[in-house]
């Protein structure tokens, strides 16, 4: 199995071309699973396929990177929470070469997947699982979830495909994301695969290739993280 563990919709830019046209093909069958809205966004079938029906935004944005590697609209199929059942759902994760788990919210997306009965089907997926942000990070064991307006800094677990490692999706090194990256790194000791937006990693049986301006984290990096964060805020008091 292989994981690929991106922010964005974007790894049909040069920083990933190359390593994904290794695990895409012009053949692959793509599910798109896009789980992760919040309830405030999404809240019937109506208000989904006005997201993500053909022809909207949100169905270019997902069904684009595939298209540069060849890959028709044919041959990507999406779960719909509100149209698909437990059978159905499931033929399109059992059948597809590719998972693709959107960005968002990592709670509804485990929740919906539970829902729709298909969490069980999900963990026994053996092909290519790609996910942007939330979608990433609900392929861990455990994940931390950094401060924002909806969030406080918490931990998480995930579908346990991934473990001895933690991710920090969208990158920006300001306060919020040094903060969170040295308290990961404080309370397990486990690395953390830090991912900017043009970023990311693939994992698989003897694979691990580090993607764009990704980099990784580790405790003895911590004295530094340390200095980054008193120079950051002493920037952030002055402004």
């Amino acid at each position: 199995m292989i994981h690929v563990l991106l922010n964005l919709s974007n790894f049909d830019e040069p920083w990933a071309y190359g390593a994904m046209e290794n695990i895409l093909s012009p053949s692959s069958k793509v599910t798109i699973l896009p789980l992760s809205y919040s309830e405030g966004w999404i809240t019937d079938g109506e208000e989904w396929k006005e997201n993500y029906g053909k022809g909207t935004g949100g169905y270019e944005e997902l069904v684009r990177p595939f298209r540069a590697f060849g890959i028709k609209d044919r041959n990507i199929r999406w779960v719909n929470y509100y149209e698909d059942d437990e059978e159905s759902a499931s033929r399109k994760i059992r059948e597809a070469d590719v998972l693709f788990f959107t960005g968002g919210y990592p709670d509804w997306m485990l929740q919906r997947m539970y829902d729709l009965g298909i969490t069980e089907e999900v963990m026994r997926f053996d092909g290519v699982m790609i996910g942007t942000s939330a979608g990433a990070m609900i392929q861990l064991d455990t994940f931390h979830l950094t401060p924002e307006d909806d969030y406080e800094f918490q931990y998480y677990e995930g579908l346990g495909f991934l473990s001895g490692f933690d991710l920090e999706v969208h990158y920006e090194e300001d306060l919020r994301h040094v903060e969170a990256i040295i308290r990961t790194l404080e309370d397990t000791g486990n690395p953390v695969i830090v991912c900017p937006n043009e970023g990311g990693v693939i994992i698989g049986e003897n694979m691990f290739e580090l993607l764009g301006q990704a980099f990784i984290l580790e405790t003895k990096d911590l004295d530094e993280l340390y200095q980054a964060y008193d120079t950051l805020r002493e920037w952030s008091l002055e402004g």
